[in-house]
């Protein structure tokens, strides 16, 4: 394979390959692996097109034709990012790189099974191209707002407390935050207009930011939820401690926080379908019905 001249036909042992039969280069018949029907469909198709729809002309050995054994990673590369599917949109990232991982395969076989030279290929994801970050999922503003009239609505277990909880989810504080939050950085009574220092997000609770306004709608839901606190020493006090108690009067877990919001959500009636796979993250990063309450209470 060190000459055109003299070079192997790519499809003979691409078909060997597949069929798990091939010749090595000192003659002797080897049986290799057993294909699954999905991998071979794949990596015929990507290859040499084989059961390819009509029209569909973007396989590998195609794209690099008398190169096949003289090509560099920059080929790879140029190859897979002109990829589409069969309906001509671009291929997706996870189908880019099982293209990629379909030709680093067959030259890893001519490498290490039929003595090829060596072509020393960069990793599966430096070939396929950087995959682009997952569209983060959030609430409709429709669908905050039934949040928000459900929590209001809400006469489970403790109403009070599952109102304040949906209130700072939906005021955008991710959950741990929420849980992490503590009833001394809660500055009720400040002069300017209630205030606290929240967790920062990714950090540890002892981590706080600075002293922030808290929204209008959850001045509210404090001034209900704070008499019926159930702290219960020695995990909390009437003026320390977490700020979401358990009727243990401990601080509330991720799993429970987690409930206690699809509890809440699963009340409303436009939001009963989703509230099952519900996640806090989902409603703190969706728009918050509390933008417009740019106001605190004095």
């Amino acid at each position: 394979m060190d000459s055109q001249t003299q070079a192997p036909d790519p499809y003979a042992i691409l078909y060997g390959w597949l069929a798990g039969s091939y010749v090595r280069p000192d003659g002797q018949q080897v049986i290799g692996r057993v294909w699954d029907e999905d991998t071979k469909y794949r990596y015929g198709l990507y290859l040499a097109g084989i059961d390819a729809p009509p029209g569909w002309k973007q396989a590998w050995f195609t794209y690099i034709g008398d190169r096949v054994w003289h090509f560099e990673p920059l080929h790879i590369q140029d190859w897979a990012s002109r990829l589409t599917a069969f309906d001509g949109t671009p291929l997706a990232a996870t189908s880019r790189g099982r293209a990629v991982s379909a030709i680093r395969s067959y030259y890893a076989h001519c490498e290490n099974d039929l003595g090829a030279a060596r072509w020393n290929l960069p990793p599966r994801r430096a070939l396929a191209g950087p995959t682009p970050p997952a569209q983060r999922e959030t609430l409709t503003r429709f669908q905050t707002d039934a949040l928000w009239t459900a929590a209001d609505r809400y006469r489970g277990p403790y109403p009070e407390r599952a109102r304040l909880a949906a209130y700072m989810a939906l005021a955008g504080l991710r959950p741990g935050q929420c849980i992490a939050a503590v009833l001394q950085y809660l500055q009720r009574d400040n002069q300017a207009s209630p205030a606290w220092r929240l967790p920062v997000k990714n950090n540890s609770s002892s981590a706080v930011g600075p002293l922030t306004p808290i929204p209008r709608p959850l001045v509210w839901a404090l001034d209900e939820y704070l008499p019926v606190r159930t702290h219960k020493a020695p995990h909390s006090s009437a003026g320390e401690g977490p700020l979401l108690l358990s009727r243990t009067g401990r601080g509330l877990d991720h799993v429970t926080f987690t409930r206690l919001l699809r509890d809440v959500a699963a009340t409303h009636p436009d939001l009963e379908e989703l509230a099952p796979g519900l996640h806090p993250d989902i409603v703190a990063h969706s728009p918050s019905p509390f933008a417009d309450e740019s106001d605190t209470a004095g």
